[in-house]
């Protein structure tokens, strides 16, 4: 479960919510709505759209929106016997297929409403119709026909002769629409084949590879300024030929499995040498001391705050949490964080 934000206003709707069903079918519902939905309203619109069709799920995966991470919403998935699950972007926790479903929905939706910007609202029920008549990567077949047996029958291409204006035109409107909702839905997928395609060479177990950073949410105060990509970890398993298991730090807690899409080959060469020498810590009294290249973040705990520490010498991906107690060596670093931040 999703959002697409940001769209012309229409009728009071600037949002779609998109409902994937992650088991078989991959069948889609789009509902809009308004981009200031809250949980309570998110609730109900699942039950007019979803419960009405289907009963209640066992599982609603959704972003981190504060909509879904909102107590309400989690107290009545609780009461109500639904297990909630929250995701990284793109979904990483669930399977490949359903990861790429999700992206190319993305990208179809955006396309078909950016060529229909002042009615997206009024032509979603043929978007959603068209991407749940028509068979997608895996199968043979439709979403429709793996939940109900049969294709319903679309919008014909060819039609008798009216007398009717007002009914002809409006034929002529839907096939429109039908067309160009059958277009965006073919050109979306090439654009997520050509992506997730192009020269790729699949990785194998062991293989060392940088993953995309821009939608990690590890603890960075600025996205903008938080690294283009974290690394390089080993690939820890192939679940399939687009998905991957990586050995993520432990303090990351987030599912360790992203799609192709997010990874790119890490490579050493022979100018440079072997990256990441880690340098072995100093020792001080018998200790072992780390040298800190920069505080990169905080957060509120308890009384007080904990600080993100990059360590010198070491990838961002090694970055821990630490108290003030811990800045012994660097206590003028901390002060002047501090300072900046107005802590």
């Amino acid at each position: 479960m999703d959002f697409i934000t940001d769209l012309p206003e229409k009728d009071g709707y600037n949002s779609i919510m998109v409902v994937v069903d992650h088991g078989l079918t991959k069948g889609v519902i789009f509902i809009p709505c308004t981009k200031e939905i809250d949980a309570l309203g998110s609730a109900d619109l699942l039950l007019q759209h979803v419960y009405r069709r289907f009963g209640l799920p066992d599982t609603i995966i959704s972003d981190r929106g504060p909509q879904f991470a909102a107590r309400v919403f989690r107290e009545l998935g609780r009461l109500l016997g639904i297990k909630l699950a929250m995701s990284t972007a793109y979904h990483p926790q669930t399977d490949g297929q359903t990861e790429r479903v999700n992206q190319e929905l993305e990208v179809y939706l955006r396309i078909f409403c950016s060529n229909n910007p002042e009615n997206w609202k009024d032509l979603l029920p043929l978007a959603e119709f068209t991407h749940n008549n028509r068979s997608h990567s895996a199968r043979n077949a439709s979403p429709f026909y793996l939940m109900m047996g049969f294709d319903p029958r679309s919008i014909p291409t060819a039609y008798q002769k009216t007398d009717v204006p007002a009914a002809e035109q409006r034929i002529i409107q839907l096939q429109r629409a039908r067309d160009e909702a059958l277009a965006a839905h073919e050109l979306a997928r090439q654009k997520m084949m050509h992506h997730t395609t192009r020269n790729f060479k699949p990785f194998q177990k062991g293989d060392k590879v940088w993953l995309e950073g821009k939608n990690l949410k590890i603890g960075y105060q600025s996205r903008k300024l938080a690294p283009k990509r974290e690394g390089p970890f080993v690939i820890s398993e192939v679940i399939g030929p687009l998905t991957y298991r990586l050995q993520l730090p432990n303090q990351w807690r987030i599912h360790p499995v992203f799609h192709a899409s997010l990874l790119t080959p890490y490579h050493e060469n022979d100018t440079h040498g072997p990256n990441f020498l880690l340098p072995p810590p100093d020792i001080i009294d018998g200790e072992k001391q780390y040298e800190v290249e920069a505080i990169v973040a905080h957060k509120k705990y308890g009384r007080g705050y904990k600080f993100l520490v990059k360590w010198k010498g070491y990838p961002s991906a090694e970055n821990t949490w630490q108290s003030p107690a811990d800045f012994e060596r660097s206590q003028d670093m901390l002060q002047a964080y501090k300072k900046r931040h107005k802590l």
